[in-house]
């Protein structure tokens, strides 16, 4: 005799093993919550340390710059025994000058290379050419030797360089030689772009540099 068994006896349905479908549906909802949290949480953490890593270059850079700059003027000098003035022109965004690095400081006659600073559209670059001539006045070529020192530099209606007198006052700008004999001190600032999250922002450096060789009057 044949046995039924006992849920057909009894007349219930086997339990099914498994997810209902609103038991899957509420785990598929609750998962994608907790992914989007740690996908929120890890992306934040990346944005910051890019963020971070992009201010730190942008300040690199621009201290770099400015360390450059402060050096030349630092060196600057009259490339004809004071006739010319150690710096030939200056502008909110371009300064001219006359710069000899290799100058023993007992020597009377420098051989000096023209240099220029200048902002030229998004980068602050560093141009200098060579004397020609064995002797002053000498002469000089267009500028060459082209560095880019820092990029993304940005225009926030402020100037680059500004400038005093040997009095300790403001000097108008444009100036050139020469009036630029009464240059005493040099401030550069620049204003330096760099990217947060999905943004852009901006952080600032700056110096103030004084003319060594400045003429006293």
């Amino acid at each position: 005799m044949r046995v039924l068994p006992r849920h057909l006896r009894d007349g219930r349905r086997p339990r099914q093993a498994g997810f209902t479908l609103v038991e899957l549906l509420m785990g598929i909802i609750i998962a994608g919550i907790f992914a989007g949290g740690l996908y929120a949480f890890f992306f934040a953490g990346t944005d910051a340390a890019r963020t971070s890593e992009s201010v730190a270059g942008a300040q690199a850079d621009g201290r770099d710059a400015l360390r450059r700059f402060t050096r030349d003027i630092r060196q600057a000098v009259s490339p004809d025994g004071g006739l010319t003035p150690p710096v030939e022109r200056l502008s909110a965004t371009e300064i001219v000058m006359y710069v000899d690095p290799r100058r023993d400081p007992g020597a009377t006659e420098p051989r000096p290379d023209r240099v220029r600073y200048r902002v030229d559209g998004t980068e602050f670059v560093r141009e200098a050419v060579g004397p020609v001539g064995a002797s002053a006045p000498f002469s000089y070529g267009p500028f060459g030797r082209r560095e880019v020192l820092a990029e993304r530099v940005e225009d926030a209606g402020t100037p680059t360089f500004t400038a005093r007198t040997v009095f300790d006052g403001t000097l108008p700008l444009p100036v050139v030689a020469p009036g630029t004999r009464y240059l005493g001190f040099v401030s550069v600032r620049l204003i330096l772009g760099h990217r947060s999250g999905n943004s852009s922002e901006s952080t600032e450096v700056g110096t103030d540099a004084t003319l060594r060789n400045a003429v006293r009057i």
